[in-house]
């Protein structure tokens, strides 16, 4: 099947803004193309891998509800976007930015004064 690598990643990238958690699988059954499809589309529009790209999907909403709601509980942010507890969207923010959630609120919000001295963060 022919399609257009550009269309694809909007569609990609639509669906993990709307769900950072979709799986590589639930996006092959929603786009309806292969597993290798979306990982090939992935890797010629952001240079990394498929696992990455919804990683920096996932801290840019992160980022983005930290900016907005920086007073909010983590609890909170992890039901929003769809995890099943706080503990697992902590593993995720960790793997993802090197710190975890309240580290990058204070980031982001810039509420410490050394917080440039974190880990470099998306």
């Amino acid at each position: 099947m022919s399609y257009d690598p550009r269309l694809l990643f909007e569609s990609i990238a639509a669906l993990l803004k709307e769900n950072p958690r979709k799986t590589l699988e639930e996006l092959s059954q929603d786009l309806q193309v292969s597993k290798r499809t979306i990982k090939k589309t992935v890797r010629l529009s952001t240079g990394g891998n498929f696992r990455h790209y919804r990683e920096e999907v996932l801290m840019d909403r992160v980022k983005g509800f930290f900016a907005k709601q920086p007073g909010a509980p983590i609890k909170v942010l992890s039901i929003d976007l769809g995890f099943k507890s706080p503990s697992s969207f902590a593993r995720a923010v960790r793997r993802a930015s090197g710190a975890c959630p309240g580290e990058l609120r204070t980031f982001v919000t810039g509420e410490h004064p050394g917080a440039e001295q974190h880990a470099s963060f998306y």
